[in-house]
């Protein structure tokens, strides 16, 4: 008799364990039963207590139309969210700003591992700089992306 194998995680589960980890790493005390870190997660998600513990139970995905303030909630991106979910495939994430084709410094901070909303922020700081002393060795204006 061969050994049973479990089943392939599904997308709830999967999508579950990542919010959970972006929760604890966001701030939010989700894994004690008085932190109050579940309901304030649902509060700053616009969400329900009851779909926020289905969400990070791996019960259930969230109603897309949450995603969005999920997102900023957990201070991570919209793409990555929807990545995470299924709902889009990783190819089809937006990596570039469409109006210049250039990979923005939040994207690229993101890439690099930055998850602190203050690291991003001085990351983007930091682009913005080097790209005005750049300009001033070019007669091209920048275009911006960040």
């Amino acid at each position: 008799m061969s050994p049973r194998h479990s089943p392939p995680t599904s997308r709830a589960e999967a999508f579950g364990a990542f919010v959970s980890a972006a929760a604890r790493d966001a701030g939010y005390d989700i894994d004690s039963p008085r932190g109050g870190g579940k309901k304030a997660l649902a509060e700053a998600a616009g969400m329900s207590h009851a779909s926020v513990s289905r969400m990070l139970a791996g019960i259930s995905l969230p109603d897309p139309v949450f995603f969005e303030a999920l997102a900023r909630a957990l201070n991570v991106s919209l793409g990555e969210l929807l990545v995470r979910s299924g709902l889009v495939s990783e190819g089809a994430s937006i990596t570039t700003n469409p109006a210049t084709g250039d990979m923005t410094a939040e994207v690229a901070a993101r890439a690099l591992g930055l998850r602190d909303p203050r690291s991003i922020s001085m990351f983007q700081a930091m682009v913005e700089n080097l790209r005005d002393q750049e300009e001033q060795f070019t007669d091209e204006p920048r275009r911006r992306s960040a």
